[in-house]
């Protein structure tokens, strides 16, 4: 390992390590939402929105159809950015590695994790410009400032899932496939 590119380590962490650390800081997010939503007395939101009004098929077809477009533009502006920061391309990397069951047991807890708490939670509290504000700003970290723009546009894509009724399962099936599909399939820099 020369420590000059990332993709350079041997080996890639136990996914059955990551997946329960992810439990636990997904479970933390999942709780936080939760109680925010306890908090002020809006927990009902969970159940209205769950599935939305349009029902699972269109709500999970929707979701479908948004993640492989969203998919689809972050490869494409990958390749215009020629890149990603440290952190991606380990995580990439890692999930290259890992057995099929693990990278979709991480891309649907990560998705449902973040979307009951910003699709939920926040978008409940300050609206669709509210949780696309704090997804940008809580995601700017992890993929750098340059990707702003394609975390905003993702940010409302799955906000406006659910703003357009198709509820928490629209746009967690939209996160988990576009996580997936970012995760597991190669890509050249």
């Amino acid at each position: 390992m020369s420590g000059d590119d990332p993709r350079d380590f041997e080996e890639a962490p136990d996914p059955l390590l990551v997946l329960g650390l992810a439990v636990v800081v997904y479970g933390a997010l999942v709780m936080a939402a939760l109680f925010w939503l306890w908090c002020r007395e809006r927990t009902g939101v969970v159940a209205e929105q769950s599935i939305g009004r349009f029902g699972p098929w269109a709500a999970s077809g929707a979701g479908l159809a948004i993640g492989v477009a969203c998919a689809a533009a972050y490869t494409k502006a990958r390749r215009a950015q020629r890149g990603l920061n440290e952190l991606h391309v380990i995580v990439e990397h890692m999930f290259a590695r890992w057995d099929e069951r693990a990278g979709i047991a991480f891309a649907i807890l990560a998705a449902f994790a973040e979307e009951l708490f910003f699709r939920l939670a926040v978008q409940d509290a300050m609206g669709l410009t509210g949780s696309v504000i704090v997804y940008v700003l809580l995601n700017i970290r992890a993929v750098g400032l340059r990707w702003a723009a394609f975390t905003c546009a993702h940010a409302v894509a799955l906000g406006g899932l659910v703003e357009l009724g198709f509820g928490l399962l629209g746009s967690t099936s939209a996160h988990a496939v576009f996580n997936y599909l970012i995760l597991r399939s190669p890509h050249r820099s």
